[in-house]
């Protein structure tokens, strides 16, 4: 066992939902809580005030702190959620950091937020001119029928027409890994997505997302209405996070221009090419800085260790873009543009549907939804000038930083990383692959906040 006070934000938040149900059953059938003590922690409390026995049973009344407790969490406050107190029935306190953290959750939250996300966008269809708000979207996660696998879980709702008695049908798909959708359907890991849901509902507010719940609302027919997420396609394909449907005149379901690949916690990561062969660096540099590195190629089959194929390649690449920027500056910011655009499209952002409408990148992060619009990306880096900076790490792998010169802010980073895995026969070995990841400058140059746009009444 290990201490809550011990995980980071994001176990915190997987964790939650069953230490919930912990602390309810202590408080509601006086069921004893597990907790540990810590030495170090212990003794800057007041042992008059505070127990160190590592069973107690939590005393009742104390619903308004544990809902502090939920929302810190939530919000990714660590140090302000394991400093609250808990009174016992022994009327002594113990701090929520003490408590045993309950067993490891499965789940990945990137995941898991695409069904909010989703479930967001069909309130805002059902909720016609009404204002989106937290408690919609949450009833209709709770209200989600999952099939016998645990991968498919759908929602059928309706909303009025204005001019004709019959109703839109709104219908939500949402697919994902047993073990996320365990998580996302389980009711008392819904007020640990709080932050999500806020961020989902920026979107659903929006003008793109009005304008069609607007259309449909006044065109006097009945239309299907269909709000898909998919969080098991191969994230190595082009592939759409959630996209939303619409009956045509003929009745026929179209991709709108509701499309999104959803990143959550400001992931830093948005484009990859996988391998360690010569070929996937060719490849990941030749879109990156258009430099394919076939002269580096003969020496880079020479080094002994991926790690040092690697540091040689990243630092070839590193010296080569150096001299584009210092020879013609505002071309090779055209090409880290088109490269950086490129990435993004090849993950998802920019690409079309099959109606040609564009995809967009949203980052769900602390209750914010930021939206990413690469499509004049290179335009705008021709205003800026930019070094370029090389550095290998602990592990021997190399990093190439792209920092904005003024304010020293980083562009973007083209990073080697490494993964042990095994073969069919549990052979081990190692595996690379190298990163396109986004900085605060980039964020700063091309993000906005779904804020800026927002509708909230029609």
């Amino acid at each position: 066992m290990a201490r809550l006070d011990s995980k980071d934000n994001v176990n915190l938040i997987k964790l939650l939902g069953n230490l919930i149900e912990d602390l309810n059953a202590s408080i509601e059938r006086g069921v004893a809580i597990k907790r540990e003590n810590d030495i170090k922690r212990d003794s800057k409390l007041d042992p008059n005030r505070y127990t160190n026995k590592q069973s107690v049973v939590i005393k009742k009344g104390q619903e308004n702190l544990i809902n502090s407790f939920i929302t810190n969490v939530a919000q990714r406050q660590k140090s302000a959620a394991m400093g609250l107190d808990l009174l016992t029935t022994e009327n002594k306190l113990i701090k929520f950091g003490s408590l045993s953290a309950p067993t490891n959750v499965s789940g990945n939250l990137g995941d898991i937020a695409e069904g909010v996300f989703a479930a967001a966008l069909a309130a805002r269809f059902i909720n016609r001119n009404k204002q989106t708000d937290a408690d919609a979207v949450k009833n209709i996660i709770r209200s989600l029928s999952v099939n016998a696998a645990r991968n498919t879980a759908t929602f059928t709702g309706t909303a009025p027409n204005v001019g004709i008695s019959g109703q839109d049908v709104i219908r939500l798909r949402i697919v994902l890994k047993p073990t996320n959708m365990n998580f996302l359907t389980n009711p008392s890991n819904i007020e640990a997505l709080a932050q999500y849901i806020t961020a989902s509902i920026q979107y659903a507010d929006r003008q793109v997302v009005r304008e069609w719940v607007n259309t449909i609302y006044y065109n006097k027919r009945i239309d299907t209405v269909e709000v898909k997420a998919d969080g098991v396609s191969d994230s190595r394909s082009t592939k759409i996070d959630v996209q939303v449907k619409i009956t045509n005149d003929k009745g026929l379901l179209k991709g709108v221009n509701i499309n999104v690949s959803l990143k959550v916690d400001d992931t830093a990561l948005f484009g990859q090419v996988s391998g360690g062969e010569f070929s996937a660096v060719s490849t990941f540099f030749s879109t990156a800085i258009q430099e394919n590195m076939s002269a580096e190629q003969q020496q880079f089959q020479t080094k002994t260790s991926g790690a040092k194929k690697m540091e040689y390649i990243y630092r070839q690449a590193a010296e080569k873009l150096r001299s584009k920027l210092q020879l013609n500056p505002q071309g090779t910011k055209s090409i880290l543009g088109s490269g950086i655009k490129q990435f993004a499209t090849r993950d998802n952002a920019g690409v079309v549907d099959e109606n040609g409408n564009t995809v967009e990148i949203i980052d769900l992060n602390r209750g914010e939804a930021t939206i990413y619009d690469f499509k004049n990306v290179s335009q705008k880096l021709l205003d800026y000038n930019f070094d370029v900076k090389f550095n290998v790490g602990k592990s021997g792998l190399p990093t190439i930083v792209i920092e904005e010169a003024e304010s020293n802010k980083t562009l973007i980073q083209l990073r080697s990383m490494v993964q042990n895995l095994k073969d069919s026969k549990g052979r081990p070995y190692l595996y690379y692959r190298n990163y396109v990841e986004k900085g605060a400058f980039l964020k700063e140059l091309i993000g906005s906040s779904a804020n800026e746009n927002p509708v909230t009444s029609s």
